[in-house]
């Protein structure tokens, strides 16, 4: 089961008291098949726990941990870092006996807790994420299953399915209910940044009600503006990919191109209008490309005198690396083009793309057919065009 702490948003542990007068409170209760181990009661300090009291468990279970509440904070208790309970401990919201009992062999599974009313509300979400997890993992068990035939393995598809949407529904119950509960904090490490901001900000709200000003309210303040910051730069990102896939679309005339040959002559796109044309974007340096060119090259062998050719833009840097690679990889077509200027060529910014190879397939009108085709999908779309 996915640790429920959220650690992420404890920054670190304040002695403030926000004007709260000190709590004794006394946590005490029965852990079985545990006689002779060490229960640890814990605080947390920059994120990591740190011991504040622990007891050996005596014969018959029976055990006894103290101290003070000054603050609403987190406290974990435990025999391991790995198995252990979650506290949250507030003087106004915490009794002076804290009832805690649970099996020594599994605690996160077993615990039970009373005089704490924050504490309970954590415990409510435990018990939810380890049902939830015991029918994920069965579920996901029974579709590796062979024997299961294919009507048994759309049912379990459709049945974790639904255990996936009621975990959603669950969660946002559970949040709407406790958002002013700092317990709130262990539901938020099973949010999306980019789809549930507006709870994000709930829980903000609610903090700011009950634990203003606190760490703990100002790592939510401190996260939604991260999380804002990076879905404005999602958007802007999308807009611009949007923006970039317009330059080529399909369907649109290819934008021209004309760039110098290895001996200078400027070669333009539009020159070769009458022909099906392969714009190729590659480069001497780049591995995918020179494994891609060999079936260019067979395409252009068997369908040049069918009214076919490539037009080559190479994002090479170095003259002698672009033209030996032509030479090298027996690039027989004459349309060979550069500015010599890598990632930062016109090319590049009148296209669009983000990595190479690249390619543009245009009919004789210069019209974009398709996009980035390589390997058998360009072969069986140049044969579709102009036939075996």
């Amino acid at each position: 089961m996915k640790n429920y702490i959220l650690i992420l948003l404890l920054t670190s542990i304040t002695s403030m008291s926000f004007g709260r007068t000190p709590k004794k409170v006394e946590i005490k209760g029965t852990i079985e098949n545990a006689e002779g181990k060490t229960l640890y009661l814990n605080a947390f300090i920059n994120n990591s726990p740190v011991v504040i009291d622990s007891v050996t468990i005596k014969k018959n279970g029976k055990f006894s941990l103290e101290l003070n509440v000054i603050k609403p904070d987190f406290y974990s208790i435990g025999f391991s870092k790995k198995d252990y309970a979650l506290l949250v401990l507030d003087s106004a919201n915490t009794g002076e006996t804290i009832g805690f009992n649970a099996d020594g062999t599994k605690i996160m599974e077993t615990y039970s807790i009373s005089g704490s009313k924050d504490s309970e509300i954590v415990k409510t979400l435990v018990t939810y994420l380890t049902d939830h997890s015991k029918l994920k993992t069965e579920y996901s068990n029974n579709l590796r299953d062979p024997k299961l035939s294919p009507q048994q393995q759309a049912k379990t598809k459709q049945s974790l399915d639904s255990l996936d949407k009621n975990f959603i529904y669950k969660r946002d119950q559970f949040i709407n209910k406790n958002y002013k509960s700092l317990a709130v904090l262990t539901a938020m490490g099973y949010l999306n940044p980019q789809t549930d901001l507006a709870l994000y900000k709930k829980i903000e709200k609610g903090l700011a009600e009950s634990v203003p000003n606190t760490e703990y309210h100002i790592a939510v303040q401190t996260q939604i503006k991260q999380i804002e910051t990076q879905n404005k730069i999602r958007i802007e990102q999308e807009e611009e990919r949007k923006k970039l896939e317009k330059l080529s679309a399909i369907g649109s005339i290819a934008p021209e191109l004309n760039f110098p040959s290895p001996d200078g002559e400027v070669i333009t796109l539009e020159s070769l209008r009458g022909k099906y044309v392969l714009i190729d974007f590659w480069a001497s340096w780049c591995r995918p490309c020179r494994a891609e060119n060999p079936n260019v090259v067979k395409l252009y062998n068997e369908y040049k005198d069918k009214g076919f050719t490539v037009y080559s833009v190479s994002l090479d840097r170095d003259k002698n690396r672009w033209t030996g690679a032509i030479q090298q990889d027996k690039l027989a077509w004459p349309n060979h083009v550069s500015d010599l200027k890598q990632w930062q060529s016109e090319a590049v910014k009148t296209y669009g793309f983000k990595g190479i190879p690249f390619t543009v397939l245009i009919d004789k009108e210069g019209k974009i057919i398709d996009k980035n085709l390589r390997g058998a999908a360009l072969e069986n779309k140049i044969k579709e065009l102009l036939g075996d």
